[in-house]
């Protein structure tokens, strides 16, 4: 007997226990034979037909079709069989939606799978996001929606689609607290951190993934990948208070000493100038959206070194002019004042600018400041190499210096112990004989 004329005996047949037994045994039959040719997989859809005519029954219907799903996970495994099949099978399950809402949704999970395996991200994404999730016709745990929306989120990360990406992420952020599933949380605030990236909110990334690379659960890859990430957008940010504070972090955590983006790392922490030849070997493990160019024609990678040189020129000169800060930092002098603007103007830098003169005069080491008429006082942002906690210091006028000379004491005070721990690690027997104090 042919196995369409078993199918409408199967339809038919009124006991419903024989009817479940029929269909399963035309589905036997038909994956008995490997590999599956064309008239195996007409002969399926056949089936995926019979089992959703109105004439098997709702109850029959939802068993036959999730048993077919399930199929996918062992005897149908050549991806382009499964995907013309599932395909098939949602275009017909589709207009009696209300009545197959968990077959669908497990249809469309399957299918973004195989998207997701042949690296299509963005038309996985799409699938995800047909799933119906806001239903009254089925109770769904808030669980399921969050990794639906985060699974979402990730494949839409992998296309450089931050903007929706983040709009799902705030759905799932409404749903994060009520989570006990661990993994789902951790895939979460990675998604988090990569949309923060992403959107070039650098400072707040590299504490998240900063926060990320100590979690014990996950893979010492993972956590090696985060720590790098965190290091890569602490460099990448504006260059200023927040920043100091953030590279003093990582600097300090010995984990960052022995990744390859360090001399880097290194370099923008003790506030030295860096040339571009210095920066190769960090450049080429940046991600695509960190060297894209912006409307001036550089790059987030080039806006941030040349910020973070003439914060650097700043701790060493008193004043420069416009000229040697072009040559300094490789750009034209209107350039190099409208850097030095934008960065005083935001208080991320002290200083002065005179155009008559085409001079910048750096007071304070680079730490932001608003004068105040009222007081005579001056507002500091600190920003002191070793990431001090002081954010918002007031110093009258006539006490700058003695400020400016106790920062200096304390980046002294910090380097000596960062030398003595050096030697510490190389010849411990030495410090214990001659630091007392320290041994």
């Amino acid at each position: 007997m042919d196995i369409s004329k078993r199918l409408k005996d199967c339809i038919a047949h009124p006991q419903q226990k024989n009817k479940l037994d029929g269909f399963r045994s035309i589905l036997d039959d038909i994956l008995s034979s490997t590999p599956l040719g064309p008239d195996q997989v007409q002969h399926l859809k056949d089936y995926v037909e019979s089992v959703l005519d109105e004439q098997t029954g709702l109850v029959v219907s939802r068993q036959l079709l999730a048993e077919f799903i399930d199929a996918f996970d062992k005897r149908i495994t050549d991806t382009e069989i499964q995907k013309q099949l599932l395909l098939f099978a949602i275009d017909r399950a589709q207009p009696r939606a209300v009545s197959f809402e968990e077959q669908l949704s497990q249809l469309r999970e399957k299918l973004a799978g195989v998207y997701e395996a042949e690296e299509d991200f963005l038309e996985a994404a799409k699938v995800l996001q047909s799933i119906q999730l806001d239903s009254g016709h089925r109770a769904i745990s808030d669980d399921y929606k969050l990794q639906i929306y985060v699974r979402i989120v990730q494949l839409l990360l992998e296309v450089d689609e931050p903007v929706p990406a983040e709009t799902y992420l705030n759905r799932a952020a409404l749903l994060q607290p009520t989570t006990e599933d661990f993994v789902l949380g951790l895939k979460f605030k990675l998604s988090q951190a990569r949309i923060l990236d992403a959107k070039r909110r650098f400072l707040e990334a590299a504490s998240k993934y900063h926060e990320l690379s100590y979690v014990s659960q996950i893979d010492e890859d993972e956590r090696l990948q985060c720590l790098t990430a965190a290091v890569q957008c602490a460099v990448l940010a504006g260059a200023g208070p927040q920043r100091s504070r953030t590279l003093a972090t990582l600097y300090k955590d010995e984990r960052t000493h022995r990744l390859p983006s360090f001399p880097v790392l290194e370099k923008t922490y003790i506030e030295r100038v860096i040339r571009s030849e210095q920066v190769a070997e960090f450049f080429s493990t940046l991600k695509p959206h960190h060297v894209a160019k912006l409307g001036d024609g550089t790059t987030v990678f080039d806006r941030a070194i040349r910020e973070h040189n003439l914060l650097s020129a700043s701790k060493i000169y008193n004043n420069i002019t416009f000229d040697e800060l072009a040559s300094l930092l490789d750009v034209s002098s209107d350039k190099a004042e409208e850097i030095a603007c934008q960065m005083i103007t935001e208080n991320r830098m002290v200083g002065s600018i005179d155009q008559l003169e085409r001079l910048i005069s750096f007071e304070s080491g680079g730490a932001a400041h608003n004068e105040r008429n009222a007081d005579s006082a001056i507002t500091v942002a600190a920003a002191a190499a070793n990431g001090t906690p002081q954010t918002n210091q007031r110093i009258e006028p006539s006490m700058l210096e003695i400020s400016k000379w106790d920062s200096a004491i304390q980046t002294l005070c910090h380097d000596m112990d960062a030398v003595i721990a050096t030697i510490n690690e190389k010849y411990p027997e030495y410090v214990s004989s001659n630091f007392e104090a320290i041994a």
